[in-house]
C-alpha cells in the first residue's frame, strides 16, 4: 500500500518546523543530485495558482537561450534571413546570432533585421491588446482611404501590417514558451493551460483581420476613381459593422463576458446580408469597368473580417465553457 501510494502521489514528505516560524521540507536525493546541486545552491521557488509550487536552480531559472544560425553567402536573401530568425525566435531563443559565412550581410538588410523583432516583452493578453488597437486603427484607416481614394493613407496601412506581424510572432513565442514551462505560463498571465489554442486562435484572427485591411488597402492603390453612392454608404456600412463585431468580440474576451460574445456572433450573422446587398450593386456595374473586379474582391475580404470578427467571439465562448466545467 505504502509502494501504491508513493507511485500516485510522489515522494510524500513531511513540513517541519524550525526556528519556531519558518517551515522546511527536504528535498528528494535524486532530484537534487540530477540537477547538479550541492549543499549552498539556491534554487528559485515558485508559488502556483493550483496550490502546487514549482522548483528550479538558480542557475536554470536565469539562463537565457542563445541561438546562433548559419547561412552562406552566396545563400542569402533577405527573406530566408527573416524566416530563420523568426523561426529561432518563436522557438524561445532568447539571443539569436545569424552569421553569415565567407562574407557579409547588406547594410540596409542588417537594419532591416534589427527591427524586424524590437518589441518588448509582454503577457499575452497585453500583446492582444496591442495587436487589437493597432488594427482597429488599420479598418478606420483603410476605408477612410477607400471613400476618399487616399492612397497614401492606403500605403501606410499596408506598412503597419509589418507590426502586427512581429506581435504575432511575439504571441506565438510567449505561448510556445509557457507550455514548455509553467513558471513561464504564470509570468505571461496565461491562467489555463487549456486556453493555449484558443488563444492562439484569437490571435491568428487579429493578425488574419490585419491582412485582409493590408489585401483591401492594396487594391484601393489599384483604383482609378472614387466609389460612388450607393455602393461606397454601404460598403462604409459594412466596415463600421466590421469594427462593431471586433471590438465587441475582443471587449468579451478580456472580460471572460458570455452575453457580450453571444452579441457579437449574432451581430456578425445579421451583418453578413449587407455583403449580398453590396453584390447586388456592383453587378449593376457595366463589366467593362476596370475598378469592378477590384471592388469585388474589396466586398470578398470585408466578409473575410467580419468572419473572423465572429470566430473571435466563438474561441471565446469555448474558453467561458472550459471555465465552468
Amino acid at each position: 500500500m505504502a509502494g501504491r501510494r508513493r507511485r500516485e502521489f510522489g515522494e510524500i514528505r513531511k513540513i517541519q518546523v524550525t526556528g519556531g516560524s519558518t517551515f522546511i521540507v527536504s528535498l528528494p536525493k535524486h532530484w537534487v543530485t540530477n540537477a547538479g546541486l550541492h549543499p549552498g545552491d539556491s534554487i528559485v521557488v515558485y508559488a502556483q495558482n493550483d496550490n502546487t509550487l514549482l522548483l528550479m536552480p538558480l542557475k536554470e531559472a536565469s539562463k537565457r537561450k542563445e541561438v546562433t544560425l548559419g547561412i552562406k553567402n552566396k545563400e542569402w536573401s533577405i527573406d530566408r534571413a527573416v524566416r530563420m530568425l523568426v523561426a529561432s525566435y518563436v522557438a524561445g531563443g532568447d539571443i539569436v546570432k545569424l552569421v553569415v559565412k565567407d562574407g557579409t550581410a547588406p547594410i540596409e538588410d542588417k537594419k532591416i533585421l534589427r527591427d524586424f523583432i524590437n518589441v518588448e516583452e509582454l503577457k499575452i493578453i497585453n500583446i492582444l491588446q496591442r495587436m487589437h488597437k493597432l488594427v482597429w486603427s488599420m479598418i478606420k484607416d483603410t476605408i477612410t482611404a477607400f471613400l476618399n481614394l487616399d492612397k497614401d493613407l492606403a500605403r501606410d496601412v499596408i506598412m503597419r501590417d509589418d507590426e502586427i506581424d512581429r506581435f504575432y510572432f511575439l504571441f506565438i513565442r510567449q505561448l510556445n514558451l509557457s507550455l514548455q514551462d509553467r513558471r513561464i505560463m504564470i509570468d505571461v498571465g496565461l491562467e489555463e493551460p487549456a486556453d493555449a489554442i484558443n488563444l492562439a486562435m484569437v490571435a491568428r484572427n487579429v493578425e488574419r483581420i490585419a491582412d485582409h485591411t493590408a489585401y483591401i488597402s492594396d487594391k484601393i492603390i489599384k483604383l482609378t476613381k472614387k466609389p460612388y453612392d450607393p455602393l461606397k454608404s454601404k460598403i462604409e456600412e459594412l466596415t463600421k459593422a466590421v469594427i462593431e463585431v471586433f471590438n465587441e468580440a475582443m471587449n468579451a474576451l478580456y472580460s471572460m463576458n458570455d452575453n457580450m460574445a453571444l452579441r457579437a456572433i449574432e451581430r456578425a450573422t445579421k451583418y453578413m446580408g449587407l455583403e449580398e446587398e453590396i453584390e447586388r450593386i456592383v453587378s449593376t456595374v457595366s463589366a467593362t469597368d476596370k475598378d469592378t473586379p477590384l471592388l469585388r474582391l474589396i466586398i470578398e475580404r470585408l466578409r473575410g473580417m467580419l468572419v473572423d470578427a465572429e470566430d473571435i467571439a466563438e474561441h471565446t465562448m469555448d474558453m467561458i465553457a472550459i471555465r465552468k466545467r
